[in-house]
């Protein structure tokens, strides 16, 4: 019980640093860095490998589809662009809430057994940069208090796993909720790497301020230079990079404790 209350309380630690330092520009950069490259390394590292190891090379598909679909839809449908990426992102966000059931259940596992002591420390720590990415997310699309509920949902989420945890074994471990778990993990991926502002654009962080600047520009590209702008643009500022280094050197330290 002790693992699951710590697990509740660190879902609120990453908003409420956020929170303390989210008016500088410069924390969303680092939290943006950070974000890719954990919850990119959990999903690569421990999500698809269950996905496959259950069913199979579907799994890869089904993640390419939900990486590569919304950014078709959103190109073939301008219009509908915007109401797409929102769908994915909440695609995504249920995603990490019907993992959190899986998180629960583990935690149970833990409780009965001293040999799951490192897998409920592992868990309640992973749980840290999960409720960041939530808020980091859904704050600017939604706002404040359903952000909120959301966290509060995935509390519930953790508690009924941990409650549930025999019930829920089978279907943890059914084909259905392996592929759905594949698809959602691309999904949130593209979700990572196009995160909304809170004006409603839906560009990534570190080509916002460029799209603004040129919206009103039509002519194509006609020079090496601005080509070479456009892309040094998009690639990640120091700050990202910084978020990037902290975030690589968790998820090695998490890995190779536990």
């Amino acid at each position: 019980m002790i693992a699951l209350i710590a697990s509740v309380f660190a879902l609120g630690v990453g908003p409420l640093i956020y929170q303390t330092f989210g008016p500088m520009r410069r924390t969303d950069r680092i939290v943006s860095g950070f974000i890719l490259v954990v919850i990119t390394a959990t999903l690569f590292i421990e999500v698809l490998p269950e996905a496959i190891d259950k069913i199979g090379y579907l799994a890869i598909a089904l993640a390419l589809i939900g990486f590569v679909g919304p950014t078709l839809v959103e190109k073939s449908f301008a219009k509908s662009a915007s109401q797409t990426h929102r769908l994915t992102i909440l695609l995504g966000i249920s995603g990490l809430v019907l993992h959190a059931s899986i998180d629960g259940a583990a935690l149970q596992s833990g409780s009965i057994s001293d040999q799951h002591e490192n897998l409920s420390l592992a868990i309640i720590l992973h749980r840290l940069p999960v409720g960041l990415t939530i808020w980091w997310l859904l704050k600017p699309l939604i706002g404040e208090r359903y952000a909120l509920l959301t966290l509060v949902a995935m509390a519930a989420a953790t508690s009924g796993g941990f409650a549930l945890s025999m019930q829920l074994n089978q279907y943890h471990s059914s084909t259905a909720f392996s592929a759905l778990q594949a698809f959602i993990s691309g999904s949130l991926l593209h979700v990572i790497l196009h995160k909304p502002h809170a004006d409603g654009c839906m560009h990534t962080s570190q080509t916002h301020e460029h799209s603004h600047h040129h919206a009103s520009e039509t002519a194509p590209i006609s020079d090496k230079s601005d080509l070479f702008d456009k892309l040094k643009s998009k690639m990640p500022d120091q700050w990202e990079l910084s978020g990037m280094l902290i975030g690589s050197s968790i998820m090695l330290i998490l890995h190779l404790t536990f």
